[in-house]
């Protein structure tokens, strides 16, 4: 394969801010974007962390979408690495509009909860989230 794994570092949150906004701009999604690198690094970098991240290095000479099977490596790593730190689930969030990506997954075994058992996924930010938060009982 034509790539490596390893876990994110600190220094690397400015590029990680980097393709969170990519990864928006792709779903037609960038006025979601909320987070900072610096939000990045306090929460991942902490001594309690609230995240994980892997980083896939992939040299510019292979970052192509030429058939080349990196993307099929880059899952299954994903998942080893899951299975080895004992998790029982990979789950993922995909736009409706995104085909490529559904049939990708479909593929490689994932179940569509959605069509399944009917899951709806929901969302608390911004005021919502204050609104709730405030709502707390008193200690």
């Amino acid at each position: 394969m034509y790539f490596k794994v390893r876990a994110a570092r600190k220094e690397d949150c400015k590029e990680i801010s980097r393709m969170i906004m990519e990864l928006a701009v792709y779903e037609k999604m960038p006025d979601q974007v909320k987070t900072s690198h610096e939000e990045l690094e306090r929460d991942g970098f902490s001594p309690n962390p609230f995240y994980e991240c892997l980083i896939a290095e992939v040299p510019d000479e292979h970052r192509t979408k030429d058939g080349k099977g990196i993307g099929k490596g880059l899952m299954a790593k994903v998942a080893q690495v899951g299975v080895e730190k004992q998790c029982v689930r990979l789950q993922l969030s995909v736009l409706e509009w995104n085909k490529p990506s559904l049939d990708f997954y479909i593929a490689k075994g994932a179940e569509d909860l959605t069509a399944k058992e009917g899951w709806h996924f929901l969302r608390f930010d911004g005021q919502t989230l204050d609104t709730l938060a405030k709502e707390a009982p008193k200690d």
